[in-house]
């Protein structure tokens, strides 16, 4: 104890003189060659950065205050996260900095490096015994990440997780298997709104096996603490499976014995190659409380890789939005403020980047590239203890005589004030799919600018909520989105806030005070505004506000094979846009919407298509030029098809024209429009052209290599459906095959199944049934009714008899129907 006191009492000393003779300035050095027996100097730097902490701690005590630790390259292999609190805070104009050394790359790890001894197994696999407890999740061998033994193997043209294939699970292949247990099943959900992930429990000699997990996204799969199903049945693999280790790049563990099996690539000796076994789930975690949050620490430059993936850590469900999370990250934050993460890479990561957790106030995340990571590049989640009557899942619809009507948040509990900048993030959601470049819950006034976005499963950017808006969405550059997925955009938000009700969905029972309360969460508005979405080719819904999404400003944009969907809600303002070969989705608008479609550039066939949607709930569509090379306009799904002279004369679009709007240089990217431009004189304004994206020098220069066209792509289904789209009359009501993006999209069904019910007469069998326009017939009694044939087929000598009919319609509802004599 007492050599202990001196040694503090001689560092005091020394820092007090550094600072002394630096100008009140003190900094530490750390290496991976250090020593923590040193005193922190650059030429005897300590080894941990858990020991430059504690000195930062000690010379904060000494009242010294400019204080930043630099650390020199390698790689800092961490045995437990590094946590900041209240007591390692900076200053407002000295902030505590953790920081590369110039011209060097420290890496901090949560792997564990693994010197074994490997011998030859079969078939060009090797093996080598493990000699301690140790749990592996992931393995990087000379850098390069090798997968766990799967079926189907890795293919990187595949288009879902690498490959997919139903007979994966298939009991004659299940029955190879001599110990599957603690394997684990990918899939897609079963609308393809994300993915659901589970591990093997069970197995009995049939091939049937049990499964844990599938609480990885919020639709769906019911609460079942231990199961949830709805996976795709199709788009699924299987991994850490013994027996099909069969492939370069390939391993299992088989934790019971300790032996690591590996099928190298051909270029690695194992013997001689750098390993390492992925460790820890976080790195680096600030945390604080409200009363004394972490304040002024900032971390800039430092490499972060080799974390565990999360997919089987609880999850939770985030409000009435798709998503469920896993509140972990690389760098995880709660309860901070006034902190930065700059400069730095999050690469090979099994979950997150950045994780902004609950209460959090002026947060920066700026500078950074995110790559090849399990799941988002940042996620900014509130508490749903700080939101005003919270409800979980997408068919809880609340009681609006028990709601509480004040405005905004109920408590702190949620990040606000926040930067999201200058960041490169690309080949995100490596497991997850329900993920995102940038991810938003619960929280207020977060600035999401000049990030550049692509090659990710989903959207870029998603706004999970309503609560509390406020947001704004600018200069991004986002590309090849939602590459995993379907029915969504590269921009993409909820609202399904508490004046939101599931039956919204059909359009039905619309209550007069709907107007009014969608303001009482997303108080403030949202604006997306000078940001570039692109789109090569299939079906996109571009800048996406779903589902009671309210309050939004959409303005100034670039859009490329893609438009703006506008889903039931309020006051959305859609103004001087331009939308090449992508269209306005217009899905069961409400009465007195107050939307406004103005001063718009639509360079499409049909800019226009209506699903349930009466254009006059809009406030104003005028003052848009069109143009297209066929000389005139489609708009769809308004009574039935008309042109741009028939739709005017319903008073829509008076003063809007049909001509070319003459861009500057659009084969280059430049879509601004000419001096002697028609769209001019209808009111639109030219918006910067070289703004969009990352500013960041090198980023740039990057990208500036990246092949890409800005010729746009038309958005429409990339495979056209086979089934027979003629509508039928049937009990006096019109439907037809559920078909197509846009039908499927408005019933919230992801494949092309049952028959959709279009239009049902009052006075008809099928409305006295209860039938609605909008319904989705699934089943009738114990038979599926997966196409219209189905349903003339089972709808055959059913005299004075009584069917129960499934349909969906928002939630599954039983139609009562009885038969005529």
């Amino acid at each position: 104890m007492f050599v202990k006191m001196i040694k503090e009492f001689f560092y005091v000393c020394l820092w007090s003189f550094l600072a002394l003779s630096a100008g009140n300035s003190v900094d530490f050095y750390v290496s991976p060659d250090g020593n923590d027996y040193h005193p922190g100097t650059q030429d005897a730097p300590y080894a941990t950065l858990q020991k430059a902490q504690d000195a930062v701690r000690a010379a904060k005590r000494s009242n010294q205050e400019s204080l930043t630790v630099y650390l020199r390259g390698g790689k800092y292999c961490l045995k437990e996260p590094l946590v900041f609190t209240a007591e390692d805070s900076g200053w407002e104009m000295l902030p505590v900095e953790f920081t590369a050394y110039t011209g060097e790359i420290p890496i901090i790890s949560g792997g564990t490096t693994l010197n074994l001894h490997w011998e030859i197994h079969r078939d060009g696999i090797m093996k080598a015994a493990v000699d301690y407890d140790l749990e592996i999740d992931q393995l990087f061998v000379n850098a390069n990440c090798y997968r766990m033994a799967r079926f189907p193997n890795f293919d990187p043209v595949a288009k879902f997780f690498g490959g997919t294939s139903g007979d994966a699970i298939a009991p004659e292949r299940v029955q190879r298997w001599s110990d599957p247990i603690g394997g684990y099943l990918h899939a897609l959900h079963e609308a393809m709104w994300g993915s659901k992930h589970y591990r093997i429990v069970g197995v009995e000699a049939t091939g049937a096996f049990t499964l844990q997990g599938g609480w990885q996204e919020n639709r769906g799969g019911d609460f079942d603490p231990f199961f949830r199903g709805g996976f795709h049945k199709d788009y699924l693999f299987v991994e850490n499976i013994f027996e099909e280790l069969d492939a370069p790049g390939e391993w299992f563990y088989d934790q019971k014995k300790k032996v690591l099996y590996a099928n190298p690539l051909p270029d690695d000796d194992l013997n001689h190659a750098a390993i390492i076994a992925a460790g820890l789930k976080e790195l680096v975690i600030f945390t604080g409380s409200q009363k004394e949050p972490v304040k002024h620490i900032q971390i800039k430059g430092l490499h972060f890789q080799h974390t565990k993936r999360v997919f089987m850590e609880p999850y939770e469900r985030l409000l009435r939005g798709d998503w469920s999370i896993a509140r972990l990250g690389a760098v995880r934050l709660e309860n901070a403020e006034d902190c930065k993460i700059a400069d730095c890479v999050f690469a090979d990561l099994g979950g997150n980047g950045v994780f902004i957790s609950r209460y959090n106030r002026r947060i920066s995340v700026e500078g950074n590239r995110f790559t090849r990571l399990g799941e988002s590049a940042v996620c900014l989640v509130g508490d749903s203890n700080a939101v005003r009557s919270p409800a979980v899942e997408y068919s809880h619809t609340l009681p609006q005589d028990e709601i509480d009507l004040l405005p905004g948040p109920r408590s702190r509990e949620y990040p606000a004030f926040c930067m999201v900048h200058n960041n490169l993030m690309h080949q995100l959601g490596r497991v997850g799919k329900q993920t995102a470049g940038v991810f938003i819950s619960m929280a207020e006034e977060i600035t999401v600018s000049h990030n550049t976005i692509y090659d990710v499963p989903r959207a870029a950017i998603c706004i999970n909520d309503g609560c509390w808006g406020g947001h704004v969405i600018e200069y991004n550059d986002a590309f090849d989105t939602v590459r995993e997925s379907g029915d969504h955009g590269p921009f993409n938000s909820w609202g399904r806030d508490r004046y939101w009700k599931t039956s919204y969905n059909g359009g039905r029972d619309i209550e007069p005070f709907a107007k009014e309360r969608c303001l009482l969460d997303n108080y403030k508005t949202t604006h997306i505004r000078n940001n570039r979405f692109a789109h090569a080719g299939g079906h996109s819904w571009g800048i996406d506000l779903d589902d009671g999404s309210s309050n939004y400003r959409v303005y100034d944009n670039l859009c490329l094979g893609m438009g703006v969907k506008l889903r039931e809600g309020f006051f959305r303002r859609v103004e001087n846009n331009i939308i090449i070969d992508g269209f306005g989705g217009f899905h069961i608008w409400f009465p007195d919407c107050d939307d406004v479609i103005s001063h718009n550039i639509f360079v499409s066939e049909k800019p226009y298509q209506f699903i349930r949607a009466n254009p006059h709930c809009a406030k104003e569509f005028d003052f848009n030029l069109f143009y297209n090379d066929h000389g005139d306009i489609t708009i769809t799904g308004v009574d039935s098809d008309m042109n741009f002279e028939q739709w005017q004369a319903k008073g829509l679009d008076r003063h809007s024209l049909f001509a070319d709007p003459m861009f500057v240089d659009a084969e280059n990217g430049d879509y601004r429009v000419s001096p002697d431009s028609p769209a001019l004189k209808l009111g639109f304004k030219n918006f910067a052209m070289n703004q969009f994206g990352v500013m960041k020098p090198a980023f740039s220069e990057e990208l500036n290599h990246k092949p890409r066209s800005y010729k746009s792509v038309k958005t429409e289904p990339a495979i056209h459906s086979s089934r027979d789209s003629t509508p039928m009359q049937w009990l006096g009501a019109t439907v037809k095959n559920l078909i197509g993006e846009s039908e499927k999209s408005a019933a919230g069904i992801g494949r092309e199944i049952g028959v959709l019910v279009m239009n049902v007469p009052s006075g008809s069998k099928a409305a006295e049934a209860g039938f609605q326009a909008g319904d989705v017939i699934l089943r009738m009694g114990e038979e599926r009714v997966d196409s219209i044939a189905d349903l003339a087929r089972l709808s055959q000598n059913r005299r004075g008899k009584s069917d129960a009919i499934l349909v969906f319609n928002a939630v599954e509802r039983i139609r009562m129907l009885q038969w005529d004599d």
